[in-house]
């Protein structure tokens, strides 16, 4: 049997009446006539939120999108793009793509913005006021916590271009990239 349909199994068997005391489900005359409560509902562990490459919901982002960006930068560049990357716990700021690490797990701290939009007037998402003011704010956090920041168009995502923007700050952290040698500090 597979999970999901064990899954709804369990949730209609609980539908009907039926109560879940550890492993063992009850049924509605074995509840009533042994006054039988039901588990208190397990509390989720809180998500592990740091900002960082063990953030729970940086993992979950990059474990479940690949694109074509994505792929592209690792095959050229051999580097990792972390997609919609959190930088701020508090306010829930993040990145449309992150280069957190290089190959060798030391910081580089490369971030790809891609405002969409630019040429389209408005008053919602980005293209707002409040919009505008929120990815400043964003923007001038991940500078002040030492984030380098490409702003792109969508369409200038895919160019060599920014490719060379990546490979460029790449080489500032003293990364071999693409066949260039390492440059010292």
């Amino acid at each position: 049997m597979k999970p999901a349909e064990a899954k709804a199994i369990i949730e209609d068997v609980k539908k009907r009446g039926w109560v879940q005391k550890g492993n063992k489900f009850y049924t509605p005359a074995e509840v009533v006539s042994f006054n039988i409560k039901p588990d208190k509902p397990k509390r989720q562990a809180k998500a592990h939120r740091t900002g960082w490459i063990d953030d729970e919901l940086n993992l979950r982002n990059k474990a479940k999108s690949v694109d074509v960006f994505m792929a592209l930068v690792k095959a050229e560049l051999s580097l990792d793009v972390w997609p919609e990357f959190y930088i701020s716990t508090d306010k829930n700021y993040r990145l449309d793509y992150a280069i957190p690490v290089n190959t060798k797990m030391l910081s580089l701290k490369i971030a790809i913005e891609v405002n969409g939009g630019i040429w389209k007037k408005g008053d919602s998402g980005h293209s707002s006021g409040t919009g505008i003011k929120r990815d400043m704010d964003k923007s001038n956090l991940a500078q002040s916590l030492g984030w380098k920041i490409i702003s792109v168009e969508p369409r200038e995502l895919l160019t060599t271009k920014t490719l060379n923007l990546i490979r460029d700050y790449a080489k500032t952290h003293s990364l071999q990239v693409d066949g260039d040698s390492e440059i010292n500090q």
